[in-house]
C-alpha cells in the first residue's frame, strides 16, 4: 500500500513538472515572437537615398549593423504623424543604450509643404536623434511607390490649409541586414515595438 501511494506521488510530481516545463516553454516561445506584422520571407528593403538637412547623404543601405525604423507623413498631419512619433519617442527611451543602434526616420508625403528643413525640425521636435527627409517629386514617387505608401491629396478649400494628405499609417521596420521585416500598425502598443526592435537587435 505504501508503495502504491509512493508511485502515485511520483506520477503526479512528473504531471506536474511537464505542465510546468511546457508552461515554461510557450512563455519563452511567445517571448521570442515579433509581435507587429512579420514580412515573410524578408527582402531586401528598397533603396532610399535621400539629402539630410546638413547636406549629408542618407542611405538606408549603408545603414548595415542598425535597425532602421521608417514611417511616411506629413507635418500638418492632426492625428497619426504625431502620434507615431510620439510613441517612437517612447520607445526610443525604453531602449536605454540600445537606443543608439536605432534609426527613426521620418519621410514626408507632402514634400511641397515639407522642406528639408521643416522635416527635419519635425522630428527633432519629438526627439533629437531623430531623422526627417524631405526631397522632390521624382525622387520621392518611386520611394513611396516601393513601400506601398498610400498617398491622396484632398482639397480643403474651406480651410487655411488649402489640402490634406491621406496616407497609409504604418511603420516598416528593416533589419540590421538591410532587409525589411517587420510593419507595426499604428495602433500598437509601444512596449510590442519595444520587444521586437529589442529581438531585431538581439539577433
Amino acid at each position: 500500500m505504501k508503495n502504491t501511494r509512493t508511485l502515485l506521488y511520483v506520477a503526479i510530481a512528473v504531471v506536474v513538472l511537464a505542465l510546468l516545463g511546457s508552461s515554461a516553454y510557450t512563455i519563452w516561445q511567445d517571448q521570442q515572437a515579433f509581435r507587429g506584422s512579420e514580412i515573410t520571407p524578408s527582402t531586401v528593403a528598397a533603396p532610399i537615398q535621400l539629402q539630410r538637412l546638413d547636406g549629408t547623404p542618407f542611405d538606408l543601405s549603408q545603414q548595415a549593423g542598425r535597425v532602421v525604423v521608417l514611417y511616411f507623413g506629413y507635418t500638418h498631419c492632426p492625428d497619426y504623424c504625431p502620434g507615431t512619433l510620439a510613441k517612437f519617442q517612447q520607445i526610443y527611451t525604453r531602449l536605454g543604450e540600445q537606443a543608439s543602434q536605432v534609426d527613426f526616420v521620418f519621410i514626408t508625403a507632402d514634400p511641397d509643404r515639407d522642406t528639408p528643413s521643416v522635416a527635419d525640425e519635425y522630428a527633432r521636435y519629438f526627439n533629437p536623434a531623430f531623422i526627417g527627409l524631405s526631397g522632390d517629386i521624382e525622387t520621392l514617387d518611386p520611394i513611396w511607390r516601393n513601400y506601398y505608401v498610400g498617398r491622396q491629396i484632398v482639397p480643403m478649400p474651406q480651410s487655411a490649409l488649402e489640402y490634406a494628405v491621406n496616407h497609409s499609417t504604418r511603420a516598416y521596420v528593416v533589419d540590421t541586414q538591410g532587409n525589411l521585416r517587420l510593419t507595426f500598425p499604428f495602433e500598437m502598443q509601444v512596449s510590442d515595438m519595444t520587444h521586437d526592435l529589442q529581438l531585431l537587435l538581439a539577433e
